[in-house]
């Protein structure tokens, strides 16, 4: 008998620990298995954006670790910022951010690898700000990496103490962090190829000094606009304008003071146009609005009030204020039009305008 048992109770005592933390064990492997399933799942999944995928990763790692707050946070110097966070009691904001140094995520930083606590009051750091502020007795993060650089930490914890974490853990929560690095790059990389992609339609659309669309952009515009007036007979009008004595403005005080004017036709132009309509700048000193489903006494109304504002621009070349002025031609699209004779007929009445003494609008009808 050893105290107070025999040998053989004392047999099957050790024999029942060795059981139960065999299945103890058993367990939680079965547990990570199911953790990685979970997370194929959901970094595989088409019907998550990034967002949702890392909610979905802060959930699965708070019910695998038994720590119900979990943190996606990005570091810049020393001040950590929570992007995305899961709360019990949604007590943390996205945008919310912390001296680093009041962190447990100031350890991984420092062994830049993960760290884990799994009873703060009995360790050495007690002392630490986090635990004297916020009374987190478990922590378990991990570095998120980006292309090399340190982007930030995944993390999670807990008030209160939790079982001592397993090599399996440690693991997984790396496994965890190195995705969202990788998503991290993915997202950033496919923002930049939206931005260039943007740039370059940009770029083949646009008029660089001006920033109004250009020829090519306006004359697809016209084409689609004929095609809706054929198949729907709906109406629109086209404007050609043109500055007046323009040529003489580049000659007495230069081009720099000609694309001056352009940019001001520009700014003026947009502030005044309707979501619908479309400006481009069609030539040298030459521009073209569309004006889709509108009537002549509509377009008539519209272009006498950007060459009243036009006119009434406050305009100087140095200390010599100048007053500017368009010639303008009308067109309405008929059904058999192409964009040529549309436009030559709208080019027709602007010459008849300056003709007439500049400064004015005329329409040419339909021969």
């Amino acid at each position: 008998m050893v105290n107070g048992a025999t040998f053989g109770e004392t047999m099957n005592t050790e024999q029942k620990g060795a059981v139960t933390g065999a299945a103890n064990e058993t367990a939680h492997q079965k547990a990570t298995e199911n953790a990685l399933s979970a997370l194929h799942r959901i970094t595989s999944s088409r019907d998550l954006n990034f967002e949702q995928r890392v909610d979905a990763i802060l959930k699965l790692g708070a019910g695998h670790f038994g720590l119900p707050i979990g943190i996606f946070s990005k570091i810049i110097d020393d001040q950590y910022e929570i992007q995305q966070a899961l709360h019990p009691e949604n007590a943390l904001t996205p945008g919310t951010s912390f001296e680093l140094g009041n962190t447990y995520c100031a350890h991984v930083v420092q062994a830049d690898d993960v760290c884990g606590f799994h009873h703060v009051g009995e360790s050495d750091i007690k002392t630490h700000p986090c635990y004297q502020n916020f009374g987190l007795e478990a922590y378990l993060g991990a570095p998120i990496m980006v292309d090399g650089e340190r982007y930030g930490t995944l993390n999670f914890s807990s008030p209160q103490p939790t079982r001592p974490f397993t090599g399996e853990d440690i693991e997984l929560v790396r496994l965890f962090a190195s995705w969202l690095g990788h998503a991290i790059a993915r997202v950033a990389d496919l923002h930049a190829l939206e931005t260039a992609r943007k740039e370059l339609e940009h770029l083949a659309t646009r008029d660089s000094l001006t920033g109004l669309y250009n020829r090519r952009y306006m004359q697809d515009c016209l084409k689609s606009e004929l095609e809706r007036t054929k198949r729907y007979g709906k109406q629109f009008v086209v404007g050609l304008l043109d500055f007046d004595n323009f040529k003489k403005l580049n000659d007495d005080y230069g081009h720099d003071t000609g694309d001056k004017a352009l940019k001001l036709f520009a700014k003026v132009s947009s502030a005044l146009m309707r979501d619908t309509d479309i400006i481009a700048r069609w030539g040298n000193e030459e521009f073209l609005i569309l004006m889709p489903e509108t009537g002549a006494a509509g377009a008539l109304k519209y272009l006498q009030r950007l060459t009243d504002r036009v006119r009434e621009s406050d305009f100087h070349a140095g200390d010599e204020e100048l007053q500017l002025s368009l010639s303008i031609g009308l067109g309405i699209a008929e059904p058999d039009d192409t964009v040529d004779s549309l436009v030559a007929r709208a080019d027709i009445a602007m010459y008849e305008s300056k003709q007439a003494g500049r400064d004015t609008i005329r329409q040419r009808e339909l021969d």
